[in-house]
């Protein structure tokens, strides 16, 4: 005669047996692993100084960054983030005065597409120290999307690159190419 264990161990074994079948038979094919996975993805920008002078870089949100600080003209610095809520890496760039400084943002929401965007403090003599206004929209981007901002002195490009192991976006910082482009001044409450 044999006899059936009923111990913690046989429900483990029943339990596994069962999930093996269930997933060989959901119809799913190893293909379509990769979508799902990549919408789960982080989101790294790399702030890129092409500009004529230095500018300051800090991070609110990240998880890790290659430097912070001051990031001379031909140089970069990225961040990478991955949030369950919210923005997954943001900062602000402080340009030499007299310019106000940027604050920008790059997210992949776990609904909805990646975006990226640009926002520029008011300027603390109206009383609006922390208040932003947005310079660019905040819309998803699809890869190879570009969003320009120009003010006539500074021009700002972000371009969202192709997916690698996070939704990877470039800042460029420039001089202006003559060519007002986006919010001037930036429009909009944020702060």
């Amino acid at each position: 005669m044999m006899s059936a264990s009923r111990g913690p161990g046989s429900y483990l074994a029943a339990l596994l047996a069962l999930t093996t079948i269930i997933a060989g038979a959901s119809g799913c094919s190893s293909t379509d692993a990769g979508p799902r996975l990549a919408a789960n993805l982080g989101t790294r920008i790399c702030i890129v100084n092409s500009w004529t002078e230095s500018l300051n870089v800090t991070y609110g949100q990240k998880d890790t960054s290659t430097r912070e600080g001051d990031i001379p003209p031909g140089s970069q610095s990225c961040a990478e983030g991955t949030k369950f809520n919210g923005t997954d890496v943001s900062g602000e760039l402080a340009l030499p005065d007299p310019a106000l400084p940027f604050a920008f943002g790059a997210t992949n929401p776990w609904v909805g597409e990646p975006s990226a965007w640009i926002l520029q403090r008011e300027d603390p003599s109206t009383g609006g120290y922390d208040t932003y206004h947005l310079c660019t929209s905040e819309s998803g981007m699809d890869v190879g999307a570009t969003r320009i901002w120009d003010n006539g002195t500074e021009r700002i490009t972000i371009t969202r690159l192709g997916d690698d192991q996070w939704k990877e976006f470039t800042l460029v910082l420039e001089s202006s190419q003559g060519q007002r482009v986006g919010n001037d001044p930036c429009k909009g409450g944020s702060g």
